[in-house]
């Protein structure tokens, strides 16, 4: 691959790269260096890269094993304390709007309790919009084996945040969170 094609082609990922990298790592500075690495890795094999179907679920991939092993070493779990808000039956827009922010930001926490594929599977497919193909590209996997793991997960996701925020809510409550997940 030539320099001008390295540009052209792997160069405009870096969104895409920085943003599945900073899902991972909870920290910018931190995916900036993964996807560094992950771009010299690409560099240094770019007369291969003709060989793979796909060289962004390669890059994929390849930032997803990079922040792993890095998570590995820290050997540190971030967990973030959950605020509990008592929810009202008359709430202006704006509550509505904060509860709403709320569920997602639990949703995203209890994502980030999921054992591994079921969490990068969540995140490329829910939050990233990648295809089932794609996905299955990237986590070298089987396309059923990825549709079954995403069932799962979400319904691993929607039974945890029910049962450890809505269990004693109302209805509307469950409702609300049913209609996120």
């Amino acid at each position: 691959m030539t320099t001008e094609a390295f540009k052209e082609n792997i160069l405009p990922l870096n969104r895409k790269l920085l943003g599945f990298a900073n899902r991972f790592m909870k920290d910018l500075d931190d995916a900036k260096d993964v996807v560094q690495e992950i771009y010299v890795k690409l560099w240094n094999m770019r007369n291969d890269l003709d060989k793979y179907n796909s060289v962004e679920a390669l890059a994929m991939r390849m930032t997803r094993n990079l922040c792993l092993d890095k998570i590995k070493l820290k050997k540190t779990v971030s967990l973030n304390s959950v605020v509990r808000e008592e929810s009202t039956n008359e709430l202006r827009e704006e509550d509505k709007l904060s509860e709403q922010k709320l569920a997602i930001r639990r949703v995203k926490q209890t994502i980030e309790t999921l054992d591994e594929p079921q969490k990068s599977i969540i995140q490329l497919r829910d939050i990233e919009g990648y295809e089932y193909h794609e996905i299955a590209q990237i986590l070298n996997m089987n396309v059923n084996t990825v549709r079954v793991s995403l069932s799962r997960a979400r319904k691993k996701v929607r039974e945890q945040i029910i049962t450890k925020y809505y269990n004693h809510g109302s209805e509307k409550d469950k409702r609300s969170v049913r209609e996120i997940l």
